[in-house]
């Protein structure tokens, strides 16, 4: 895990770029002419920090607290969250005809949290295009439903648009004022949310390598991802249909249970859009709905939770321990002690960010344990789904939810790098066996 000087160096400067971006978010939507009555600061923070993070968890009622100007400036963030700060500055750097240089590259490299140096030139080019491209097929094949709720041509366009940016961002935040309840029976619409979800989730580069390298061998990266984007959709939504068929999907049609499986499946990992009553849910759909936060999406995607690699390595790891082998193994190729080793903090460190933090909430707050639970790990894996506790959140509760958030969009070892200052030892020990288990 310990880096060379530079590159602890990026981590913390990466921490500082999100930290100054937070702050000017939140300044403008202080403004006067960004919402209608007054907007603490605290939860402009709060926002904030959820728009770029990709959380889209709130405090406030968005689409009554908020003018057409904050709406606005919330959409921009969630762009620039969903793209990545550091990629739009890459851009700026190029527009004013610099190079990239190394330094560069390793800040770009961290924001998109990809190793393949190789790659990160030809992301820094493809990622805005991919984004409008995305985004702009996914508002004309939803603009009719949208339009069909929202008479006004010029407010359902931009309606569409923001949802489309949220959607493809992972981000969650809605204009629809009864959420996506009221598109449970639409079942075109969910499917459409759903692939710009799951889109979203398999990361900028393996989307450039399935769309321009598509004749090439893909990397075990990307081949991964898709793998496991894929697998967990489909074992995501056959178990939220069987497990609700008879309850929170009991009245609707079966067409419409099966296109609402599939899209909580896609939004559980990422977006935190929900077409039913969370309320109504089994405690066991609850249970599933949380694993699945907690794992997420892409490691280069706005998706949060350990990710899919994460949880693809720990999974190969659990097999080649039980079958007493040596080498980690997936695709016929051994992964990396460091990388397995990072994959076994990452999953520790997230859980423990969620323990601490549940027992935190638990002392603040007066809600049961599954509602505060659900809240914590929605805000450290930036899913954004919650059972209505976020409204209601004391001001301690609000900072520690804040920075949940902030960890889940720039990752543990940022955090760690940030705060702590290791130095590498040159001590060593004799080797003992310890009995475990």
């Amino acid at each position: 895990m310990l880096q060379n000087k530079s590159t602890i160096n990026s981590f913390r400067l990466f921490f500082l770029v999100y930290i100054v971006s937070i702050i000017t978010f939140s300044i403008l939507l202080l403004l006067p002419i960004s919402h209608k009555q007054k907007l603490g600061i605290l939860d402009a923070i709060f926002i904030s920090t959820s728009a770029l993070s990709g959380s889209g968890m709130s405090t406030i009622d968005i689409l009554g607290e908020f003018t057409w100007t904050g709406k606005i400036i919330l959409a921009v963030e969630m762009q620039a969250g969903g793209i990545g700060i550091l990629v739009l500055i890459s851009y700026l750097f190029m527009m004013m005809g610099k190079r990239l240089t190394m330094g560069n590259m390793l800040l770009v490299s961290r924001d998109q949290n990809q190793g393949n140096f190789k790659l990160i030139r030809s992301l820094s080019l493809s990622v805005l295009v991919i984004s409008l491209l995305v985004e702009g097929i996914g508002c004309l094949l939803m603009y009719n439903d949208i339009h069909q709720m929202i008479q006004s041509t010029k407010e359902a366009i931009f309606v569409t648009i923001f949802h489309s940016i949220s959607s493809f961002t992972g981000n969650g935040f809605d204009l629809f004022g009864t959420g996506f309840i009221s598109f449970q029976h639409d079942s075109q619409f969910l499917l459409v949310t759903a692939a710009l979800i799951f889109i979203g989730g398999l990361g900028y580069p393996t989307i450039v390598e399935y769309l321009f390298y598509f004749n090439k061998r893909k990397s075990l990266f990307s081949r991964i991802n898709l793998k496991m984007h894929s697998s967990l959709l489909v074992i995501g939504a056959v178990l939220f249909l069987a497990l609700e068929y008879n309850h929170g999907f009991s009245h609707i049609s079966w067409i419409d249970k099966l296109s609402n499986a599939i899209f909580f499946s896609a939004s559980s990992r990422s977006a935190g859009f929900v077409s039913v009553d969370l309320s109504q849910m089994t405690m066991a759909s609850l249970l599933v709905l949380m694993v699945l936060m907690y794992i997420g999406g892409a490691s280069s995607s706005p998706s949060g939770g350990i990710r899919l690699t994460t949880f693809a390595v720990l999974l190969a790891k659990m097999k080649a321990i039980i079958k007493s082998e040596e080498d980690t193994v997936i695709g016929k190729k051994a992964i990396s002690e460091e990388a397995v080793n990072n994959s076994i903090l990452i999953a520790i460190g997230f859980m423990t960010l969620i323990v601490v933090s549940t027992i935190f909430l638990a002392l603040t707050q007066t809600e049961s344990l599954e509602i505060i639970l659900l809240e914590v790990v929605s805000a450290v894996t930036t899913t954004g789904i919650s059972l209505g506790l976020t409204s209601h959140l004391t001001v301690l509760s609000k900072i520690v939810l804040i920075i949940l958030m902030l960890v889940g969009r720039i990752g543990i070892f940022t955090l760690i790098y940030f705060v702590f200052n290791f130095e590498k030892t040159k001590s060593r020990y004799l080797k003992e066996d310890l009995p475990v288990g």
